[in-house]
């Protein structure tokens, strides 16, 4: 009876990439694997962890939590776990919960004053909210004192739209034009014959100069 192949997954065998192209594609791929695997190992046991690579080339690659130079100076200096990074998460977490306190009384401090302004607004017009009641349900006294609040809301209204015209109506002001000079003619009650008119023109008489009969010509 013939055996079944065994499926087991071979072993590849670990050995340094000879091609530099890409044994330097093996550098990339395997180390974002390992820093996303110290990563889940941070984030599951809570730990402080730090790692240091170098490539190919010399250059430095570092992963850790809460903080690399945090973890190597304790591991370095034998510190206990109450290092300095934990010093400084625990200041900031100070800092935040007093800009969280300033802001929260900040904002009471604005709800007071919204509700400052609209207990005076109904203490303005005697009762409260009269704008948003129902004329339905209100009785005899509360009609009267809604007509009372429109009647001077519409005062003010008026007054204020009149004050607004008043200042924005500037009069312009009116030039007086005097009537045209007009030569001064005297009209004397005189007849002249044509033989005068025509000496008269002849003479060298202008317009400005002539004076006209009242009654006309003779035998003109």
């Amino acid at each position: 009876m013939a055996t079944k192949p065994s499926t087991r997954k071979r072993k590849t065998e670990i050995k340094k990439v000879e091609q530099r192209s890409k044994r330097h594609v093996t550098f990339s791929k395997r180390k974002l694997g390992l820093f996303n695997k110290l990563t889940e190992l941070s984030i599951l046991c809570q730990s402080q962890t730090a790692l240091i690579i170098t490539s190919q080339n010399g250059k430095l690659y570092s992963c850790g939590y809460p903080d690399v130079n945090a973890v190597v100076r304790r591991y370095l200096a034998g510190g206990s776990p109450q290092c300095e990074s934990i010093k400084k998460q625990r200041e900031l977490i100070d800092t935040l919960r007093l800009e969280y306190e300033t802001t929260q009384n900040h904002l009471q401090e604005e709800k007071n004053r919204l509700q400052n302004i609209k207990e005076a607004q109904e203490n303005r017009f005697g009762f409260p909210s009269w704008w948003n009641q129902s004329i339905d349900d209100m009785d005899l006294e509360n009609l009267e004192q809604f007509k009372d609040s429109l009647e001077l809301l519409k005062l003010s209204l008026v007054a204020a739209m009149q004050k607004d015209k008043s200042m924005s109506f500037t009069p312009m002001p009116v030039t007086v034009v005097p009537p045209p000079q007009l030569p001064n003619f005297s009209l004397p009650n005189q007849r002249f014959d044509e033989h005068q008119v025509q000496d008269y023109w002849g003479n060298g008489a202008t317009t400005s100069s002539f004076e006209f009969p009242i009654n006309g010509f003779d035998n003109y």
